[in-house]
């Protein structure tokens, strides 16, 4: 582990170079890195979609989501990277985030930032390797991994990737809905304007779908996350939407980003829970990737098993907090109890959820009893 002198040691081996835009930057070349101030950054953000292919490393994910404007940036040669940063108080918020980047680089970056920054307490980031690698002092902070499918050359061959029983499943179930509707016809288009029309009608569903179960849709336990989304989509989001005897059916809520698609939301009518349209929606939009030359699909996460018999496999993400040194972890305790209060939320709240849940499907089931009985 790092002492704290390598990481705040003030930057002798600095230079100040006057980079495009007339921005302020400080230059590390034993670090082969330059920090970049200025909220002015759309010439290096430009290059993220090339670089990573990550939805959450774009201008319109910071901007929908995190609500951020961002400070600066860290740039990095050998190999090249861009991590933009916004400051929350002593903290720097690198919003750059699932990407593929290794340790030794993540740590470039981070003693480049506590160089040209020394007021900043710690930072916040999320990595794709084990915290311990980083070599700097860190506390993690939680972890979420994404289900991902790497997308071969053709269709065939990504076929022959899945189980025998899922290939036959998915065949079925395809069979069986173009025989009920032989008009059944997907179009795809951005979302734009339509952005809060479409969010409706997906709400629409998933309500009723999880009113079966005896469940709240996320975005109504978490109000506040229903307008990032359909900003997000207003951006940069995608529809696709699959129409059959003259009404829509499904929607898949997409964003293409570099080599990459990202599947950020489906839903499908109830009525026809029958045609398994949500695991063939999400076919649907793997098959078009791979004719569109991609090289992955995100799942996103959760479901973990289901999204696996499609061929995705767990993508890490850590997110931490990295100090300076020992001594200014330690200083950090408030930031240690908030992370031991929302373990125990994570904790908690499922089996509160699950016991209500619960509750309210045995209720159902005493009132259909009673209904009958009269």
């Amino acid at each position: 582990m790092s002492s704290g002198s390598e990481a705040s040691a003030a930057p002798g081996g600095a230079s100040r170079v006057a980079p495009p835009a007339a921005m302020p930057a400080a230059a590390y070349p034993d670090l082969g890195a330059t920090v970049v101030l200025g909220g002015d950054v759309a010439g290096l953000a430009a290059e993220l979609e090339d670089l990573y292919g990550s939805i959450y490393a774009t201008l319109d994910y910071i901007a929908a989501f995190d609500r951020l404007e961002p400070a600066g940036a860290v740039t990095l040669e050998g190999p090249r990277h861009v991590l933009l940063f916004a400051r929350r108080g002593d903290t720097l918020e690198v919003l750059t985030r699932r990407i593929a980047i290794d340790p030794r680089d993540a740590r470039r970056a981070c003693l480049a930032l506590f160089r040209a920054l020394p007021d900043a307490r710690r930072i916040h980031l999320e990595v794709p390797f084990p915290p311990r690698e980083l070599g700097l002092p860190t506390r993690t902070l939680y972890s979420a991994d994404d289900m991902v499918i790497s997308l071969p050359g053709s269709l065939a061959e990504y076929e022959a990737m899945l189980g025998t029983s899922t290939r036959r499943n998915l065949r079925s179930y395809e069979n069986r809905l173009r025989r009920a509707f032989p008009d059944l016809a997907t179009t795809i288009e951005p979302v734009g304007e339509r952005a809060e029309e479409l969010f409706a009608l997906f709400l629409d569903w998933k309500r009723s779908r999880m009113a079966e179960k005896g469940e709240l849709v996320s975005y109504d336990r978490l109000p506040e996350r229903a307008p990032r989304f359909v900003e997000l989509l207003r951006r940069r989001g995608e529809v696709h939407l699959t129409v059959a005897a003259g009404r829509p059916i499904v929607l898949v809520f997409a964003c293409p980003v570099g080599r990459a698609s990202f599947l950020l939301q489906n839903a499908y009518d109830p009525e026809l829970a029958y045609y398994h349209l949500g695991m063939l929606s999400q076919y649907w939009l793997v098959a078009d990737a791979i004719a569109r030359g991609l090289e992955r699909v995100s799942l996103l996460w959760g479901t973990v098993h289901y999204k696996a018999r499609l061929g995705a496999r767990p993508s890490p993400g850590t997110h931490v907090s990295v100090f300076p040194s020992q001594v200014a972890r330690l200083h950090s305790l408030d930031e240690a109890r908030e992370v031991a209060a929302r373990r125990l939320r994570g904790w908690a709240e499922p089996k509160y959820w699950r016991a209500r849940h619960a509750a309210g499907r045995r209720l159902r089931s005493l009132r259909a009893r009673v209904g009958r009985s009269r």
